[in-house]
């Protein structure tokens, strides 16, 4: 099969995949918090109201541990399961005093410096390896000229590392004049396990670090600790 038609047919892959499964969509928040206890209360407040009790989304806190020129202290991903449940989401949050209070609260305490948005392509490792309910976490800004190409040697990759703490590679649909075009996630129950896992270390790294030396820029990198997760 000649390397477009693998492209191609790779390609078709990914599409029947969100097809049959739909593919989760994310909205993420930088923030510069003043007071994070504060932050984790408004969240808190804000799912146990009839507004968050209806939301379908996913909610994770993050910390980070160290973002380079990043000036954020937090993130908050927002993940829906689909495009059109976000919109339903959205619906749901519409002219809701319960949105409006919790805006209100995380003005306070907190400032929005990056806010994005992209979806969810691809998953490996395994979740049942992390038994840490705050697991740390390791993300990779890329910017990607081809993006087939790419996930078909990153599926590769991390097909030979299945034992290991789940990774994401997810699109970027908006993220301002930042030009990363997609991001990578390790995960890990620590930041020791992290630095002991590092990509450099697993089996397959200098075959996809070869596949995808022409294909990707990495633009930044952070690492990340999770503060705490609401799901619906």
């Amino acid at each position: 099969m000649s390397k477009i038609m693998r492209k191609i047919a790779f390609a078709v892959a990914i599409l029947a995949a969100q097809t049959s499964f739909g593919q989760a969509v994310f909205q993420a928040f930088d923030l510069v918090v003043s007071d994070p206890a504060a932050v984790v209360a408004a969240m808190d407040k804000y799912q146990a109201s009839p507004t968050g009790q209806s939301n379908t989304a996913t909610w994770i806190l993050y910390q980070y541990v160290a973002a380079g020129d990043n000036m954020a202290t937090h993130a908050v991903n927002v993940i829906h399961s689909s495009a059109e449940e976000m919109d339903a989401n959205a619906a749901r949050n519409q002219g809701s005093r319960d949105q409006a209070t919790f805006f209100a609260e995380v003005n306070q305490a907190a400032t929005i410096t990056r806010r994005w948005m992209g979806q969810i392509l691809l998953t490996g490792g395994s979740a049942d390896s992390l038994t840490n309910p705050n697991p740390a976490g390791m993300a990779y800004f890329m910017s990607v000229s081809d993006p087939a190409e790419y996930a078909q040697a990153f599926s590769s990759f991390i097909g030979q590392n299945e034992n290991l703490g789940p990774s994401f590679l997810s699109s970027i649909m908006a993220d301002g004049a930042d030009p990363a075009t997609h991001v990578v996630l390790n995960y890990g129950n620590s930041l020791g396990e992290l630095f002991t896992n590092q990509p450099q270390a697993l089996d397959g790294w200098d075959d996809y670090s070869s596949e995808v030396e022409d294909l990707r820029t990495v633009e930044s990198t952070a690492v990340f600790r999770t503060v705490k997760r609401w799901d619906p």
